[in-house]
């Protein structure tokens, strides 16, 4: 039978109050009577009260739940260096807060949003507004990001548009006329080319913050007097190896390349030397996001920093500090290296 801190004291003769702040409230219990509880208690193999009372007790978890999007699940998020980089930014609020971080898969059927032992909660995706229902009836405090889901609702924002605009217009700039576009799938699935087209519906293309990085594209082309109708369009998963080759077979005369991945960007310049390409003397490309990776290929990578710390530390604050609702919408920062440059006639 396990050993209670009942047993504790009566070994240690002091009352049960007593044992209980020896290991609770050890600076209330004078020295030599703390050292005959703690005594009774190694000789009892007893390991100290069970973390769930105290818990119930403090009615405190100390503990934000991150929701991770639910096609993808814990695993997969895992493998994406921007998530990772959106969780740093978490991580580095609970640490200065001595809080914890727990991640929540949204599958079909999951039941942790409901019964998850947290403070509160973070939502990263559009698709799980039907779960903030159960933060609402849990009375937790929680935080959107990337969407905003009301007056009332904490939401951390990013001004895609500007960011995917200053992109483009960063390599019409260049004196570029050809483009090719990598956009995001938001789900399990292969790589799939969306040809040019009059007329072409890109409204449901991903989500709200995929679609308004295409309305940032096609305004800034549509100042240099070009159409995104014009552009091929490869629509793919992060790390689906297939869109680099998908996207410069369709786009052979492209001189310039935008990815809403800045893991696709990198893999479209990995492809264009496999095809005896020259980055940026023959393909000028341009990445959404700015994970380590960005400044560590060859060559560097020119990107949107969108801030993916910044927007995590703000969320995590938001719940830890639990008031009244507040909204935050950061602006992305172009980040020029050497994957650009100007436009040379093919």
């Amino acid at each position: 039978m396990a050993v209670r801190l009942i047993d504790v004291a009566r070994a240690a003769k002091v009352s049960r109050s007593t044992a209980s702040n020896v290991f609770a409230n050890p600076a209330r219990v004078r020295p030599k009577l703390r050292e005959r509880v703690e005594e009774a208690a190694r000789e009892l193999g007893y390991a100290g009260p069970d973390p769930k009372g105290r818990i119930l007790r403090a009615g405190k978890i100390n503990s934000i739940g991150v929701v991770v999007p639910g096609q993808w699940g814990v695993a997969d998020t895992l493998r994406s260096p921007v998530f990772v980089q959106f969780l740093q930014g978490i991580a580095n609020a609970c640490d200065e807060a001595g809080a914890n971080i727990v991640l929540l898969p949204d599958a079909p059927g999951s039941r942790g949003i409901g019964t998850a032992l947290v403070d509160g909660f973070i939502f990263s995706r559009l698709e799980q507004v039907e779960q903030l229902e159960s933060a609402h009836r849990r009375r937790l405090p929680f935080a959107v990001v990337d969407f905003n889901a009301g007056p009332e609702v904490n939401a951390v924002l990013v001004d895609a548009r500007s960011g995917a605009k200053a992109a483009v217009q960063h390599l019409t700039s260049l004196g570029h006329r050809r483009f090719g576009i990598v956009s995001f799938l938001r789900g399990v699935g292969t790589a799939q080319l969306l040809p040019p087209a009059t007329g072409r519906d890109l409204t449901n293309v991903g989500i709200q913050i995929d679609q308004e990085k295409l309305a940032g594209a096609t305004e800034a082309l549509a100042e240099a007097g070009l159409n995104i109708d014009d552009v091929p369009i490869v629509h793919a998963e992060p790390w689906d190896e297939t869109a680099a080759k998908l996207l410069l077979d369709s786009a052979p005369d492209a001189t310039a390349v935008f990815s809403l991945s800045a893991m696709q960007a990198i893999a479209v310049i990995k492809e264009a030397r496999l095809r005896n390409m020259n980055v940026p003397d023959d393909l000028s490309v341009v990445g959404y996001n700015d994970p380590p990776e960005a400044a560590l290929c060859n060559p560097p990578l020119t990107t949107l920093d969108s801030r993916l710390k910044e927007k995590g530390r703000i969320a995590a604050e938001l719940v830890l500090a639990g008031d009244r609702w507040q909204q935050h919408i950061l602006t992305p920062q172009l980040v020029i290296r050497h994957s650009t440059a100007q436009a040379r006639s093919r």
